[in-house]
């Protein structure tokens, strides 16, 4: 136990006190941040734009497209049109146009043809045709002026027809254990990748620096000296415990701010205009975050096993980079099925992915976080998990002690079952 303990200690320090640690645990949250509220503090300054208008239609369907198009800019988001009214027609006027759109004396132009009433097309020419926000504003000052315009034709007046055809709204709530929440499907979904993408990040990430650490050692006869005075399994286990232990320090690290972030989120909604649905997303229950940082505990310490194997295994680190996407492969899958699992979090593809070890410890986070998931199937998922875990270090322990010192070309799978048996 003392041996293994000196390894945690040696790989916690290492780890804890390197300047990437540091770093990467402040910038983290700080470039989370920045994407959240940066945007928001500088804002996307709507543009003004001239656009000179060409009718060929009804008079009223011009008049109506030029208010509609000027009427905009109510936010300093929104762009603002300066619309130039010009009469002829406009095979005579194109060539002239052009050319004041390439001297930039104008934005660019609108053309209604007389047909616009039974076509339904415009005319746009620019020098950027590109943005979406231009394009968007323009086919809705097209829309209301020619609806409003084939209404008078018809004889309808248009309030009647905003009333018959107004939308209806969705007002979506969630039932928790404190009542009702307000943010519905994209609170759920935001939270759910959240968790899942942090969950497979850590485990990655420090399941990695296990196996470079062990194919570091191997690689640099160092496992030679430390197998002639610790045993092999207890320098695996203090490597994984160790490289945990940095982990948790760095996710309890991120929690403390995201609590902070919680704590203040009715100060900083209002300051940086934040939608209600992503303030929702950053809320949980207590116990639910005990449990979520439970799964990503289990499934560091089941990932990390695997990935201890696959560094005594391999002999350098291309063969360790073409081997640890297979091993990942487990973890990746719950994000293929992400919209399975949102759309049925109590269904049968859920619930299998949630129990499955090695995928448990992204789906059912994501199950978690999108509905209350029952009792009985989140401690059968930590029961199999800690039994896998078991199993795999077994496993791994076997493979590690013959595998940290070998040398040459990379085993096959019969010889990794012959290590596993002679170990």
């Amino acid at each position: 136990m003392h041996d293994i303990l000196l390894i945690i200690r040696r790989e916690f320090r290492e780890r804890v006190a390197s300047r990437s640690f540091v770093i990467g645990t402040l910038l983290f949250p700080l470039l989370m941040a920045g994407l959240i509220f940066l945007p928001r503090l500088i804002g996307n300054r709507g543009t003004e734009r001239t656009l000179v208008l060409v009718n060929e239609g009804p008079p009223a369907v011009g008049q109506a497209f030029a208010a509609a198009l000027g009427a905009r800019g109510n936010s300093a988001e929104d762009n603002t049109y300066r619309v130039l009214p010009l009469p002829g027609e406009y095979s005579r006027l194109r060539d002239s146009l052009n050319a004041k759109v390439e001297n930039k004396e104008i934005d660019g132009y609108v053309v209604l043809p007389a047909d616009v009433l039974t076509r339904g097309t415009i005319v746009f020419r620019a020098r950027n045709v590109g943005s979406f926000a231009v394009v968007r504003d323009l086919r809705s000052a097209g829309n209301r002026a020619v609806q409003s315009e084939r209404l008078k034709t018809a004889g309808i007046g248009a309030s009647a027809v905003a009333a018959l055809i107004a939308p209806v709204t969705v007002d979506e709530a969630k039932i928790t254990a404190r009542g009702e929440e307000r943010g519905g499907a994209l609170s759920t979904f935001l939270a759910a990748y959240v968790v899942a993408f942090l969950v497979y990040l850590m485990t990655t990430l420090y399941g990695v620096a296990v196996m470079r650490s062990v194919l570091e050692e191997k690689t640099n006869r160092i496992a030679e000296v430390l197998m002639s005075t610790i045993r092999a399994w207890h320098l695996m286990a203090g490597k994984i415990i160790g490289v945990g232990s940095a982990a948790v320090a760095q996710v309890l690290i991120w929690a403390a701010i995201l609590a902070v972030i919680v704590t203040q989120s009715h100060r900083l909604g209002p300051r940086f205009a934040l939608p209600d649905t992503m303030l929702q997303a950053l809320r949980m229950e207590p116990m639910t975050g005990v449990l979520l940082f439970l799964f990503f505990l289990l499934g560091f310490f089941l990932y990390a096993s695997i990935f201890a194997m696959v560094g005594a295994s391999v002999t350098s680190e291309q063969e360790a980079q073409s081997v640890q996407f297979f091993a990942l492969i487990p973890l990746i899958t719950p994000l293929m099925f992400l919209e399975s699992i949102l759309n049925a979090p109590l269904g049968r593809t859920a619930t299998t992915l949630g129990l499955v070890p090695f995928t448990a410890p992204i789906a059912m986070p994501m199950r978690m976080a999108s509905t209350p998931v029952p009792r009985l199937e989140i401690a059968v998922s930590i029961a199999l998990m800690i039994c896998a875990i078991a199993v795999v270090a077994w496993v791994a322990g076997k493979i590690y002690r013959v595998g940290i010192l070998s040398t040459g070309k990379r085993p096959s799978l019969a010889e990794l079952a012959r290590w596993v048996r002679s170990a």
